[in-house]
């Protein structure tokens, strides 16, 4: 498969990756007793009400429009409702319908034609053993392994839904995954979910006899891994952590799997978010091994700026008029600049910013330059065309108060590689940012062929921001200004929206670093590249800097940036104070309980009542 093929199975895999799907939980009852469950942390044999399992499957297709839904639990199977649920979905416009199970309900062969009659789809199958020995010791139940293959058997036999294998891979099973592996693809199975151990539930709790080292079984993990290339096999990781997929970053996990584990997780990050209580697995020992770390420091970092008033930006976006343009003294926590997108750059005369505003525009297009009588505000313009450019570095220089904040993209490069003196003769008002993409496609349509190529090539020190310092060699490196966007917010409540706070972490903060990193010289002070560059063009574009004038050049600047490194919740970061809202609305109100923790207490309750009535019962009816 060369690149170009490699390239587009890529692109068909995130296509794939990104069907709108939506996790409803039916229970918290399960009939495996698996060490690496991750759910003991949630209250225990709950099975959620039907009415509440309807209202969910209806609020995938309303506020998310899913076009596909997993029915989970615990073991979803085992809800006397399940049918039902599977059949409801269906009707309400799902167009699949997928479950996770540990194949015991599927091992009866009138529940399976049941379920498919229903309209069950895909089928994911728990199998985390070549033999039943080490499958019935990893979930705790003797017999599970010979279940799960005679459901799994029977529904590849019938070739009426989809069939597939997860494994969750740890310290007893990792040097078996070849062999697992095989087994299914001998029944007939031939997609993978292989999962990364996570410290959550049981799995931390029996962390010890769990987790392992996955430098130590790269060859076998990598051997398996690269049976994605086959036309035939799908492998997908899930929680795997990226560093250790060099040379496989076809197989770094899309990264919208984050708003999954945050939307999973919502009810105690809203918590976190107006409470400041923290999530109840933030312990450093966890937070080293855990997928959504990144997500918790992204957020950690919004908030410590809400309250330092430490943002640069108040992004709006687009705007119709001079009615959508807030006034300076209402821009929140610390801005000072109004971020605009307009049509054509001469837009901005008509929009009546205040001037005492500065102004950070993108504009589609760019006529002519902006008349500075009727436009005074300090102004950031950021260009991504070379017309744009033209029009603006026409060899004059630039009035006071302007600068030019250039995207460094395929079109942009060979403009400024051609127009260099033009270029060089403004440093001091011109940077360049490298953008990050939410889609690799997007990130494979514009990113720079390897940047330190076209550093090389430009040799000036130009402000530089959004590349590592191995990627933009004898530069100066900045940062770009803090940009809070407003859709971060929720317009009725004006606090924190959690899916936007998630999927604007996937959009910027989602940064990787090769494991050769750590030989980097600025590796305490470097945070990696964005995950769809990598996905892109690969670990081999980080270089190490181990020596040399530009290795001296990037640490001095770095560390004047950087005096300590950037904090991290794996590094043990304190909690934030809770975060505030927008000017103007209310203080946060408590957060709302989570419907599962509600519904077991009243479960709770229930059970403690019946035994009282039946006690009350006994002691009547017992004789005198």
């Amino acid at each position: 498969m060369d690149a170009g093929q490699l390239t587009e199975r890529m692109l068909d895999r995130e296509r794939a990756a990104n069907v709108r799907k939506h996790w409803v939980r039916l229970v918290t009852a399960c009939n495996s007793r698996c060490l690496f469950c991750l759910d003991t942390d949630t209250p225990r044999n709950v099975y959620l009400l039907e009415n509440d399992v309807r209202k969910e499957l209806e609020r995938g297709r309303r506020e998310l429009d899913a076009d596909k839904v997993i029915l989970s639990g615990g073991e979803g199977s085992i809800h006397p409702k399940f049918l039902d649920f599977v059949r409801y979905a269906r009707e309400i416009g799902y167009n699949r319908v997928q479950t996770v199970t540990n194949g015991y309900m599927f091992a009866k062969r009138d529940f399976f034609l049941k379920a498919v009659e229903a309209g069950l789809g895909e089928i994911t199958f728990s199998l985390h053993g070549h033999t039943p020995a080490l499958h019935d010791r990893l979930t705790g139940v003797q017999g599970a392994y010979h279940r799960l293959m005679k459901g799994m058997v029977r529904a590849v036999r019938d070739g009426r839904v989809i069939v597939n294998v997860d494994v969750c891979i740890n310290k007893q099973n990792v040097e078996y995954i070849d062999r697992i592996v095989a087994l299914c693809l001998s029944v007939g199975v031939n997609e993978f979910d292989l999962l990364h151990v996570i410290p959550q539930g049981a799995a931390f709790e029996n962390r010890d006899e769990l987790f392992y080292d996955p430098v130590a079984h790269l060859p076998r993990l990598q051997k398996v891994f690269r049976l994605n290339r086959h036309p035939n096999v799908v492998v997908w990781t899930n929680r795997f952590p990226v560093e250790f997929l060099e040379g496989l970053e076809d197989l770094i996990q899309d990264p919208h799997k984050m708003l999954d584990e945050v939307n999973g997780r919502r009810f105690q990050v809203r918590r976190y978010l107006d409470e400041g209580t923290p999530l109840e697995c933030r312990q450093q020992e966890r937070c080293r091994h855990c997928f959504i770390e990144p997500f918790c420091t992204t957020a950690d970092r919004v908030i410590e700026r809400q309250h330092q008033a430490g943002w640069d930006v108040w992004w709006i976006g687009a705007v119709a008029g001079p009615a959508d343009v807030p006034a300076a003294s209402s821009l929140p926590f610390g801005c000072r600049t109004i971020g605009v997108e307009v049509d054509d750059l001469a837009d901005l005369e008509s929009l009546g910013v205040p001037p005492d505003a500065g102004v950070y525009v993108r504009p589609h297009r760019v006529s002519r330059a902006v008349d500075r009588a009727r436009v005074p505000n300090r102004l950031l313009l950021a260009l991504r065309e070379p017309e744009q450019l033209g029009v603006i570095l026409d060899g004059a220089p630039l009035p006071a108060g302007v600068e030019v904040e250039i995207e460094l993209n395929q079109r942009t490069a060979p403009w400024l590689l051609a127009q260099r003196e033009r270029v060089r003769a403004c440093l001091d008002v011109v940077s360049l940012r490298q953008p990050s993409y939410e889609l690799l496609k997007d990130a494979v349509a514009n990113d720079v062929r390897d940047p330190k190529s076209f550093f090389a090539a430009l040799a000036l020190p130009i402000r530089t921001s959004g590349l590592t310092a191995c990627l933009a060699p004898g530069t100066r490196l900045i940062e770009a200004p803090k940009v809070l966007e407003r859709r971060l917010f929720d317009p009725a409540t004006g606090r924190l929206a959690i899916h936007e706070l998630a999927r604007s972490h996937v959009v910027h903060g989602y940064l990787a670093k090769s494991l050769r990193c750590r030989e980097c010289a600025v590796t305490a002070r470097c945070e990696g590249a964005h995950i769809n560059f990598l996905r892109d063009q690969g670990f081999a574009r980080l270089e190490p800097l181990r020596g040399g004038a530009w290795t001296e050049d990037a640490t001095a600047q770095l560390l004047a940036l950087h005096p300590t490194p950037p904090p991290r919740v794996r590094d043990g970061q304190p909690l934030q104070p809770v975060a505030p809202s927008l000017p103007g609305f209310a203080p946060p109100q408590a957060a709302p309980i989570e419907p599962l923790i509600e519904l077991a207490r009243k479960q709770r309750e229930e059970r403690a009542r019946a035994r009282g009535e039946a006690a009350q019962r006994h002691q009547i009816s017992a004789p005198g």
